[in-house]
């Protein structure tokens, strides 16, 4: 029995598993395809997939469908394991956006599925960042083709279902990737979408379509599928208006669920707010590079969204390069845009790249002390600084302060505060198991600290001056410890 790790780009229109095999990435890509509406459910990735309490998220039915596929003995297509070996371990994609929320219900309720319904071992699974296994995988295609572009900086724009997302990385010569800018526009790809198909319903029924409409949904994935199975058609299509505008604008573009249709200059029209996003993140990006004296190498699409001829163009447009620009390889990009996450996702998993990860919010510990009117305050113990690479936290890490007065007793919670540039802090008692700390005495000295491991999970460190022993209490995994919340 062969064991893999895999990586899995968990999308909510195509998820996909990757593994190496024989030294090459393989895709399974069957896990359920149709059932992609279910999943945006659950990770709310739409403005009509609310959190109403008369909307229940069905919760079991991905991770239903990932436990079927990954931990099942069933031979089938849906399945992984009984087609090629046994898993080890897992390295699982999440949204940039999903990153950088300290609180994020989308990330809680993904870690919450792996582990208590799918039951999968939080030592197996690892969450990475879209656009670090993006990278990780044009590194990866970059050295297979002996072209190593060592200390360069790669534009990742990924135009998914849900978002359009930029990530300016920077490529070290040790295989790494480390994030310098990351920014954002929500809602892309179902603006779009849903603004074709109530054009295409308004025109047909002279009537405004809405959620509440039987054929909402249906219409929905009819028109997906549409664009799917026409691409290359409407592609072409699309080009040669662009050329004459005036003699294709009434021409259908898409046609689909019986009867309904949008045209080349419809299609604009609903475009049109998408592209004006793409302008004004890529404004932002092109301020932070100039105000920051930096630029970008090379530029990487990827995303089922960035095939989209209107969408390529917008970004090249923005960024203010033509299709034959050195820096956009235009071959490359069309030929391994499709899997790049969940294949870099598995590079990651097998040790083959290593990315440098930060974590996203500054960590600290809160504590009592008494002011100078006898008052109890309570302080923040800085621990860690906001973006810190989680490398330089693999060995026990103090704070810069002075050392504290070991007292006797336990020490049964302790309260950790996460602070973010674009949040409230937000703090959350975490139940110790009685730790006992070092005896009281005039000279006895104890200092806090922490460190990470690999797998980025925080560990919380007691220190005793006297003696040099040291207590570990493991706290959870650094990224989502806000999961802890929800125990």
């Amino acid at each position: 029995m062969l064991y893999y790790r895999i990586g899995v780009d968990f999308g909510t229109a195509k998820p996909v598993i990757s593994y190496l095999e024989n030294g090459k990435l393989q895709v399974f890509e069957d896990i359920r395809k149709n059932e992609c509406f279910r999943t945006q459910r659950l990770f709310q990735t739409s403005v009509h997939f609310s959190d109403e309490p008369e909307k229940p998220i069905p919760l079991g039915v991905p991770a239903e469908h990932l436990c079927e596929a990954l931990l099942s003995a069933a031979v089938n297509c849906f399945n992984f394991c009984p087609h090629t070996g046994k898993l080890e371990s897992l390295v699982l994609s999440i949204p940039e956006t999903w990153y950088r929320t300290i609180d994020g219900a989308a990330k809680v309720r993904l870690e919450h599925s792996l582990v208590h319904e799918l039951g999968i071992e939080d030592k197996l699974f690892q969450l990475v960042r879209e656009p670090v296994a993006a990278a990780a995988y044009w590194i990866w295609m970059m050295m297979q083709q002996q072209k190593p572009k060592w200390d360069s900086n790669l534009l990742i724009c990924d135009m998914g279902s849900s978002t359009f997302n930029v990530s300016l990385c920077h490529i070290s010569r040790e295989n790494k990737v480390k994030i310098l800018y990351s920014d954002w526009q929500p809602q892309a790809g179902f603006v779009f979408d849903l603004q074709c198909i109530k054009l295409a319903y308004n025109q047909k029924h002279r009537l405004p379509l809405t959620e509440d409409t039987p054929e909402f949904f249906p219409l929905l994935r009819a028109f997906e599928q549409e664009k799917i199975n026409s691409h290359q058609r409407s592609t072409n299509r699309l080009i040669t208006y662009l050329k004459a505008p005036e003699a294709m604008a009434n021409y259908n573009l898409y046609c689909f669920g019986g009867g309904y249709a949008v045209k080349c200059q419809q299609v604009i029209e609903a475009f049109a707010p998408i592209q004006q996003g793409i302008q004004e993140v890529i404004q932002r990006l092109n301020a932070w590079m100039q105000s920051n004296q930096q630029s970008f190498d090379f530029l990487f699409l990827i995303g089922g969204g960035c095939r989209f001829i209107l969408a390529k163009n917008a970004i090249l447009q923005a960024l203010e390069i033509q299709d034959n620009d050195a820096r956009f390889d235009h071959t490359f990009n069309d030929a391994h845009s499709n899997f790049a996450i969940s294949y870099g996702a598995c590079l990651i998993g097998n040790c083959l790249i290593d990315p440098v990860e930060k974590c996203p919010y500054a960590l600290g510990f809160v504590t009592e002390t008494l002011n100078v009117y006898a008052e109890r305050e309570k302080k923040i113990i800085p621990l860690i600084q906001a973006n810190t690479n989680l490398d330089c936290l693999l060995e026990a890490h103090f704070p810069n302060m002075s050392l504290l007065t070991a007292f006797q007793g336990s020490l049964p919670v302790i309260t950790l505060c996460l602070n973010s540039p674009t949040q409230e802090p937000l703090f959350i008692d975490i139940k110790l198991d009685n730790i006992q700390l070092p005896n009281y005495s005039a000279n006895n000295l104890w200092r806090l600290g922490i460190r990470v491991d690999t797998l980025h999970t925080l560990y919380l460190i007691i220190h005793n001056s006297q003696n040099q022993s040291i207590i570990e209490y493991e706290v959870g995994r650094l990224l989502d410890i806000t999961v802890l919340t929800e125990k």
